[in-house]
């Protein structure tokens, strides 16, 4: 079982050069700005805005803002960003299905108008006006929601204004129920007519060929926000906050609704509701905000996004991130090949789907993905180093590794990485540490697998390298915990190559005492099970040094405990053929384990029942080398089930086996005379069902291959 290299940091922090975007309409930003800012539009817009000598008759409250605290996640650096704050509720009653809307009734009254929840008894209240000093509300923030364990579904429900629905509704419509408005002046393709509609100051609708896209609605004062939600009944529902160059919020957006609120500057005050189509950004960029938080709630939004815009290209590389993080390796290479087609040429994209066809067992065609990103003309240092670790690791993951070439590769992409570990940028620095850790691990495994001089006092020298690389980081850098583990699960598997050089039981102490660490600190479901899969893999690690080194000491309990962490851990991984070979494996040991030492064939089958699924239809499983001991495995779990009076179980499983172990005879791999024991269980079995004639046959069988076997040269 291979453990998940780092996973999306290293490549998404690489990228700091924004990526020009596939569509040309207006930023979240860009509109929310337009509601209110005269500096920004110079058309009759300006009618929506609010009254400059207002404004200053009525002191704002002490102006927020809201600075992106978290390193930017992949190629683009987004103007949305969640807020936060102490304030913000802890809780989040549960999406709702989604409902159907009503049209506004005529005796309703206007206030009403805007329609946001669907069929609901109580209407919203009529909205009411701030006095003329407004005073602080709670933070711009959305709810903060528990984070899920499964993909929540969203509750879509467009907004709408007195019937009018953007996307759908026509202008034909909008004159037959409101009368004629006013026009506005435009000079981007679009018509624009504005109301004069009680108790709001204007109503502006935007027409492209004669189809509503927005509804703005400003209103007759500046309305605290979270007023205003609660109203409109969306208060429950996550947003994301629009942030202007200054980092102030200018904006509030409910996704799930089509719903911006602009903001007074400074405040959290609404001046204006703008109502559109469901726009794709608003949930890209708010998947953003919570990727770390709830990697569910980020996955369910990236994945509408993709559904109403299937060319977004943001969305699919933030998604790639997420099941590479994940280990859902087919569903990200499927997004990675998606990505490069939507934009061709990316370095990041490509430095991801090499470590995808890797995780699936491709070494060959991830080099060469990561040769032609190494070919490039004017590759800059850290992607150089970058390509250069995970090409050592391609090496070292083939079936015959040159160790040698793999030691000159993590050497080079150290040689590139340390300079840039001293670089004033936050997220270069961070990159070169993970190149550096992953280089001084790689080549310390190297060292460990291949035949090399002096190991016993080579590999820990590299060891101790990478120890200082951890070491120096600040204990209260966020990377800091994650690095540990990372370095932990590195050690742990340079000691199962060469168990003399390092001795695994310390490492394994300080990896169950970071992952206990972590397990404070980190609260999403998602983000742990990551966490337990690593742990359970360098765990692994370790019991495969226990056995070179030869003690057996807790083996039972140890693999125990390492089951627990990666059955726990791949919930929602999915899991490669040669992870569930390894899983099976593990099983199968514990399995024997029962029954051998302690003659308790019925844990023995619990054990068995979990093995046989992850072998059966494995291509790792039935090669060449693996066939023969896998055919004996079949045979040595079938004696169990007999004994638990499974008999059928038994025979069906004494018969696959033979057939693996014969077909591993035909290849050479196998001693015929190892059929023996196979047949004569057979025999025996077949015998006690009283079929004379099968049990003979096979005695026969038994008889001659251990009398007249071939053996293995």
């Amino acid at each position: 079982i291979k453990s998940t290299s780092n996973s999306s940091k290293t490549a998404q922090s690489s990228i700091t050069k924004p990526t020009t975007a596939t569509q040309s309409k207006p930023t979240l930003s860009e509109r929310a700005a337009r509601l209110f800012d005269p500096e920004v539009i110079k058309t009759a817009w300006n009618d929506l805005l609010p009254n400059p000598n207002e404004k200053k008759s009525s002191p704002s409250p002490e102006k927020i803002t809201q600075k992106d605290t978290a390193s930017s996640l992949g190629p683009e650096t987004s103007v949305l960003k969640k807020g936060e704050s102490a304030d913000t509720p802890t809780w989040q009653r549960p999406l709702a299905a989604a409902k159907s809307l009503l049209q506004t009734p005529s005796n309703v009254n206007e206030t009403s108008a805007i329609e946001t929840t669907g069929n609901s008894a109580n209407k919203p209240k009529p909205i009411a006006s701030t006095p003329d000093e407004p005073t602080p509300t709670a933070p711009l923030s959305a709810p903060i929601a528990e984070a899920p364990d499964e993909t929540p579904t969203l509750a879509i429900d467009p907004a709408s204004f007195r019937g009018a629905y953007p996307g759908k509704t026509t202008r034909a419509d909008i004159d037959s129920e409101w009368g004629p408005g006013q026009a506005i002046p435009r000079d981007d393709g679009t018509e624009c007519f504005f109301w004069e509609i009680e108790p709001f100051e204007r109503v502006a609708v935007t027409f492209r060929d004669g189809i509503v896209t927005a509804i703005q609605i400003k209103l007759a004062k500046p309305v605290p926000s979270s007023e205003l939600a609660k109203q409109l009944e969306i208060a429950d529902l996550r947003t994301v906050a629009i942030l202007d160059d200054d980092g102030s919020a200018i904006g509030q957006v409910f996704p799930e609704r089509g719903v911006m609120f602009s903001l007074e500057t400074g405040t959290y005050s609404a001046t204006a509701v703008l109502l559109e189509s469901l726009d794709p950004d608003s949930f890209v960029l708010r998947a953003e905000g919570e990727m770390k938080s709830s990697a569910a709630y980020a996955v369910a939004d990236l994945e509408y996004a993709i559904e109403i815009d299937s060319t977004h290209l943001r969305a699919h590389r933030l998604l790639l991130a997420l099941m590479c993080d994940e280990g859902r390796w087919q569903t990200a290479l499927q997004l990675a090949e998606k990505a490069e087609e939507l934009g061709p040429g990316d370095a990041w994209t490509g430095l991801k789907r090499a470590e995808v066809l890797l995780k699936l067992d491709r070494p060959e065609d991830a080099q060469v993905a990561i040769d032609e990103l190494i070919e490039r003309p004017n590759v800059s240092s850290l992607l150089a180093s970058q390509a250069g670790r995970l090409r050592g690791r391609i090496e070292l993951d083939k079936a015959t590794p040159d160790y040698e070439q793999t030691v000159d590769l993590f050497t080079e992409a150290i040689r590139k990485a340390t300079p840039l570990a001293a670089s004033r940028s936050e997220n270069v620095r961070s990159v070169a540490q993970q190149v550096l850790l992953d280089a001084h691990l790689g080549t310390a495994q190297a060292i460990a697998q291949g035949t090399w001089q002096q190991k016993n006092r080579v590999i820990p020298k590299w060891i101790s390298r990478a120890n200082n690389i951890v070491e120096k980081i600040d204990t209260k850098d966020p990377s800091r915990d994650r690095l540990e583990l990372d370095l932990t699960c590195g050690v742990l598997a340079v000691a199962a190559g060469s168990a003399n050089a390092i001795e695994a039981v310390p490492w394994v102490k300080r990896l169950l005492a970071i992952r206990e660490q972590m397990n404070d600190s980190v609260t999403d479901p998602w983000r742990r099970r990551q966490i337990d899969w690593q742990v359970g893999c360098g765990l692994n690690d370790a019991l495969e040094a226990a056995r070179k080194r030869g003690d057996a000491e807790d083996m039972l309990d140890n693999a125990t405990l390492t089951v627990a962490y990666l059955e726990r851990g791949a919930e929602h991984r999915e899991l490669t053929a040669a992870e569930r070979r390894d899983l099976g494996d593990l099983m199968f040991q514990i399995g024997i384990m029962h029954s051998l030492r302690n003659s308790d064939h019925a844990t023995a089958v619990t054990w068995f029942d979990k093995t046989i699924p992850l072998w059966n239809q494995n291509e790792q499983v039935v090669q060449d080398n693996e066939l023969g001991r896998v055919g004996e495995s079949f045979i040595s779990m079938a004696i169990s089930y007999w004994q638990v009076e499974r008999r059928d179980d038994a025979i069906d499983l004494s018969r696959t086996g033979v057939d693996f172990m014969v077909e591993a005879v035909d290849r050479q791999k196998l001693e015929e005379q190892s059929l023996s024991v196979a047949y004569g269980n057979l025999a025996t079995m077949y015998a006690e069902q009283g079929d004379t004639e099968k049990s003979q046959a096979y005695a026969e069988m038994a008889t001659r291959v251990e009398s007249t076997g071939s053996l293995l040269r």
